[in-house]
């Protein structure tokens, strides 16, 4: 099982720093009555392209060879991996085509295609989406960088691990949400080698727990189907990668609503002025609805892996 290195981690974070941001640490302000003692957000929405998945688009585009470069990327997102990708390319001037499944929102296709990136909707599920994206780029020449299940993909989130252990020395437990698993297998292999004492949650949606399954197994487990609002956390399946490290490494996995979402996202407007994605609440609603107990727990965070959100449309179109 590859686990990224702290060697190798800290190398990654030298070479992505000029292109990414330190986000910030935010702590609740202290009227909030329904806040967890000692919460705070580790506010990654904030990152450039809207989420984590710029450090491993970074972390991917800046190792390729300069015929890699001729050739293009190519990749398949429910969103937020594709903006990255795009965003990355954009900014190191690489060709970028980018597979979204048609269920993807109309903002986050717009989004992508305004980097100058080629859009093709394929299939209902991020997953058929990649299937044709990894073919498109073998019969191309061109690099496949998966959003997940890949090498570079955990070492650029692990990044994170080391930046939120340096944000809050003392932290003592972490909420992670999970889709496909890179950010969490990244997060907790860089916060359990240096601190293995501090508690990791993994959040997963009702409606998608394909991380769940894969542990429950003890194999990657592919579902029939996903029903979810949060469609960043939508794969029917995780990677054996993904799995491995998270058996190794998280302490507990837990399931939300997608109504419990809803009344996250609406909580993290009005009381912290951040407008987030459904994917982005899912910690938040871990807490709010119960299925997570952070009384015990003096310094916790909850990371907000994202924020890519349609303003205008975000408290009616998430609605059920």
């Amino acid at each position: 099982m590859y686990t990224p290195e702290l060697d190798e981690i800290r190398a990654v974070r030298e070479r992505i720093r000029p292109w990414v941001r330190h986000t910030p640490m935010m702590p609740l302000p202290s009227l909030i009555e329904d806040r967890p003692s000692g919460l705070r957000l580790k506010l990654e929405n904030l990152q450039v392209s809207g989420s984590f998945k710029a450090r491993g688009a970074f972390n991917h585009l800046l190792q390729m060879t300069p015929e890699q470069r001729v050739r293009g990327v190519v990749a398949a997102s429910g969103g937020n991996h594709g903006l990255a990708i795009a965003y990355a390319s954009k900014r190191l001037d690489i060709a970028a085509t980018i597979y979204l499944p048609t269920t993807a929102s109309a903002d986050r296709v717009a989004r992508i295609r305004a980097w100058g990136t080629t859009v093709i909707l394929h299939g209902d599920n991020p997953n058929d989406a990649l299937q044709r994206a990894k073919e498109h780029g073998e019969a191309e020449g061109m690099v496949y960088v998966h959003p997940f299940d890949a090498d570079r993909t955990i070492q650029g989130t692990a990044t994170l691990g080391l930046e939120l252990l340096e944000d809050l020395p003392d932290v003592d437990c972490v909420l992670i949400a999970i889709g496909g698993g890179g950010l969490i297998a990244g997060m907790s292999s860089a916060i359990k080698q240096l601190r293995p004492d501090v508690k990791i949650i993994g959040v997963e949606p009702t409606g998608a727990p394909s991380m769940q399954a894969a542990i429950n197994a003890g194999h990657v487990v592919q579902l029939a189907n996903t029903t979810t609002i949060a469609d960043t956390l939508a794969p029917r399946s995780v990677s054996e990668r993904t799995r491995a490290l998270t058996e190794k490494y998280v302490d507990d996995l837990v399931l939300v609503e997608d109504a419990a979402m809803v009344r996250a996202m609406r909580w993290l407007w009005r009381e912290c002025n951040q407008l987030v994605e459904p994917a982005g609440a899912a910690v938040i609603a871990a807490f709010q609805s119960g299925v997570v107990d952070l009384s015990p727990y003096k310094r916790p965070v909850a990371l907000i892996c994202g924020g890519n959100a349609a303003a205008e449309s975000v408290f009616v179109s998430y609605e059920r």
